[in-house]
């Protein structure tokens, strides 16, 4: 399956969660680069995107609200901080199956993704916020986080 053809299949995972919230899918880049074969896109409505990146499987996930940008991973780590969720995320999560990340990140969406979906730009930057005083931890100290 070539780059484009997971990000075509993982967009089925992902619409129905974005579509409803007014986010629209654009193809952003393809090719190849140092790394190989790519294939990226951006889900956008108004001043957010949820920006994805696929080589042989989603490989980069970034949310963006204005000029604010997080990481999936920083994303999750935030919104479970600020609101004692004690489940971790799916993505990126460990499949043979190349769109499997996808479905992960439905999940993660679907259970961590309201800030970001529907919430407005303050949640987002106090999100942030939170964050820069709440780095997670690293090396033997993170892996209980």
């Amino acid at each position: 399956m070539t780059p484009q053809e997971v990000l075509d299949r993982g967009l089925t995972e992902l619409t129905p969660v974005l579509g409803p919230a007014g986010f629209e899918f654009i193809d952003t880049e393809g090719g190849f680069d140092s790394a190989g074969q790519f294939a990226s896109g951006e889900f956008l409505r108004a001043d957010r995107r949820l920006e994805l990146n696929v080589r042989s499987s989603l490989s980069l996930v970034r949310y963006h609200i204005g000029e604010v940008t997080l990481s999936h991973e920083e994303f999750v780590h935030g919104v479970r901080g600020l609101n004692g969720i004690a489940e971790k995320a799916e993505y990126p999560g460990f499949s043979n199956d190349p769109g499997a990340g996808f479905l992960h990140l439905r999940h993660d969406l679907e259970r961590f993704g309201v800030v970001f979906l529907t919430g407005g730009a303050r949640a987002f930057r106090a999100l942030k916020k939170w964050l820069d005083k709440h780095p997670k931890k690293t090396g033997l100290a993170g892996l209980g986080a």
